[in-house]
């Protein structure tokens, strides 16, 4: 894997206002760094979270981290790499009604739910665990799926 080709979640708290997200999407893109996804998250304070996932260098990320900082509408920002512990998320997953489906024993994730009844699994963990979950539950037959990076602790 090249430089390039590691994978990090950026936390930004940003003024929930007219032009605060395309500012932050112009930064990645005046920089030629792909945005994997970027979700919005509640509002408190007149501030909301936007959560981004993108694939750079470490020196890159931090130049992205220090520019998003510099924008007049951003409060705070935090990067990680994806692959750090710290990352959590959670998923909904719907697997066919008759397929008994549990997460893979590799994966240190809890979870709930019977999808031999139809009822959807629930798994919370480290990004890399809840990922590699969703991807054994669509070998497994799954249709539908939802993935939430939640916000960093601390």
């Amino acid at each position: 894997m090249s430089d390039d080709d590691t994978r990090w979640v950026g936390w930004v708290r940003a003024e929930h206002r007219t032009g605060s997200i395309s500012a932050l999407a112009g930064v990645f893109s005046t920089r030629g760094v792909n945005v994997g996804s970027m979700a919005t998250g509640d509002v408190h304070d007149d501030a909301g979270l936007v959560v981004v996932t993108f694939r750079a260098s470490e020196r890159r990320a931090r130049l992205l981290a220090r520019t998003l900082d510099r924008l007049p509408q951003v409060r705070s920002v935090q990067v990680r790499r994806a692959d750090d512990l710290g990352v959590r998320a959670a998923a909904v997953v719907h697997v066919p009604r008759g397929v008994a489906f549990t997460p893979p024993p590799s994966a240190a994730v809890r979870w709930s739910g019977r999808t031999d009844v139809g009822e959807p699994l629930l798994v919370e963990g480290a990004l890399a665990d809840v990922e590699a979950t969703v991807e054994a539950a669509r070998a497994a037959g799954a249709t539908s799926d939802a993935t939430v990076i939640q916000p960093p602790y601390g």
